[in-house]
Parts: C-alpha cells; structure tokens; sequence
C-alpha cells in the first residue's frame, strides 16, 4: 500500500533546487557529494557531538545504542539564549548516518521550521520525540535531498553505478540510496535503459 505525502505541491522540486544552490554556493558541482558539515558550517550552523553534554556514563551508553530504549536517537535543533540554532548529533553513529542526521536538521533550519521548547527537567538529548508532522517530512525530503540530488543521481545512472557504489561514492547508506531512487523515480526500468 503506497503511502499518501503531505508534502505541499512543488516543494520537491524546491527541495532540488536547493540542493543544486547548497552546492554552487560551496564551489562544487551540482552532481558532487555535499558534506553536511561543510554545508553546515558555511551556514554559520554549530555542530556538536551529543557526548559533549553527556558525562553520565548511562546517558552515553544510552546514546551508543547499549540500552535498547533509546537506540535509534540521531540529532536535533536547538536555539541558543542568544537565539543562533545549533544542531546536536550522535556521534556514536557512523559516517554516513551522521551525514543523514545532519542533512535532515539542516534541512528544519533552511525550512525555518520552529524548534519546540524543551519540557523542564528532561536530560538532552534523550526523550525528544515530539514533531509536527508536515515539518517532519518537509525536512525528510530536504534533508535526503541535499544529500543525493538528482543531478547526483542522475550522474551514477550514466556510469551505471550500482545503488552500493553510488552510497559509497556519496557517504550515504544504501537505504537512502533506494529512498532517493524511489522518489525520483530513478529506479524504473525506462530510467536505467534510458539515462
């Protein structure tokens, strides 16, 4: 059963137009990898590990996916007092999932989607689940955007890349890779013969 987007019409091909104006404002091509840090740091967006505000030897374990409840945390969007967002990932993941998680809390801030406030007493970065659904795919769809592009994907097709190749050549996981596919349509067997 295909699932129904609550995506406003166009913001797609928004999304792509993004991607492409994130890399010729980084001076690389528009099919070159893009580097969420880079991307976040031209910008101005500060990035930290999670572990930089973790001493509790729990909370890192937590964080590092050794207690089970909390496997699966990978970032969030914070304004500083002095109203700067920062983003703050896990840094336990690996490159290509830190990529994605980086990716996807850019995207909330080009989005300008608001930061909820954190409830009193709950310890960063745990318990945080709470998201506006819309901003939530709005920021999936950038976020993956920015990451592979469909000029990106594009450029693999032509050198018939296989979806592994094309992950390791983007720093991306597999799984984006086949999302990214999918929503560009890329993985129909008219693209493959035709590109």
């Amino acid at each position: 059963m295909a699932s129904t987007s609550i995506l406003k019409r166009g913001f797609k091909a928004k999304a792509e137009k993004k991607a492409t104006e994130c890399r010729v404002n980084l001076n690389i091509h528009p099919c070159a990898p893009l580097c969420a840090f880079k991307l976040a740091q031209f910008l101005n967006i500060s990035v930290y590990n999670a572990t930089e505000f973790l001493k509790d030897d729990y909370e890192i374990r937590k964080l590092q996916g050794i207690e089970a409840e909390e496997y699966g945390w990978s970032a969030l969007t914070m304004d500083t007092k002095s109203g700067n967002r920062i983003i703050i990932h896990n840094n336990f993941h690996n490159s290509y999932r830190q990529q994605s998680n980086i990716m996807h809390e850019i995207a909330h801030i080009l989005c300008q989607h608001k930061v909820k406030e954190f409830p009193v007493g709950v310890n960063l970065p745990f318990g945080m689940r709470d998201f506006d659904k819309l901003q939530e795919e709005e920021a999936i769809c950038l976020g993956a955007t920015l990451q592979l592009s469909k000029p990106c994907l594009l450029w693999a097709r032509k050198r018939n890349l296989t979806n592994e190749q094309i992950a390791i050549h983007f720093n991306a996981s597999v799984e984006m890779v086949n999302f990214r596919m999918g929503m560009t349509g890329l993985n129909k067997p008219f693209f493959k013969k035709n590109v």
